[in-house]
């Protein structure tokens, strides 16, 4: 009975530093090298169309397979309409690193109708990206 008391110690004394490393390794590959996430700063006029700026908030720069990232890696809804990109500023990068803002540009009107309504804004970006915004008129 005694041998088997101090069996039954040492198993758990080995185990558990080493279940601690394997787990809180499992735990950290979520993070390490997980989907950068965007989110937009502001909804504005531009010239009668309506500009929003997307900040890459991180963790990691934002890449495509092949090509540069430009108007065309953008899908935006405004009250579940798609909408068509126009462009972005800048018009087209390699690499998209956290932190920076990239300005799209969309074919919507900034006219009295849409500035005065609150509306939904989906943006689906490079790298499986997504982001609400809620769009408040000022007032």
């Amino acid at each position: 009975i005694i041998i088997l008391v101090i069996a039954v110690a040492l198993a758990l004394l080995i185990f558990s530093p080493i279940s601690g490393y394997i787990f809180g390794s499992l735990g950290r590959t979520s993070t390490v090298g997980g989907a950068s996430q965007i989110q937009v700063l502001s909804v504005y006029n531009s010239g009668n169309s309506v500009a929003i700026d997307i900040k890459n908030l991180g963790p990691g720069t934002i890449t495509k397979s092949s090509g540069d990232i430009n108007g065309s890696d953008f899908k935006v809804f405004i009250d579940n309409n798609e909408v068509k990109v126009s462009g972005t500023t800048p018009s087209s990068i390699h690499a998209w690193n956290v932190s920076s803002v990239i300005t799209i540009t969309i074919q919507q009107n900034y006219d009295t109708a849409f500035a005065t309504k609150q509306h939904s804004i989906v943006i689906y970006g490079p790298g499986n990206t997504q982001t609400q915004y809620l769009f408040s008129p000022q007032g």
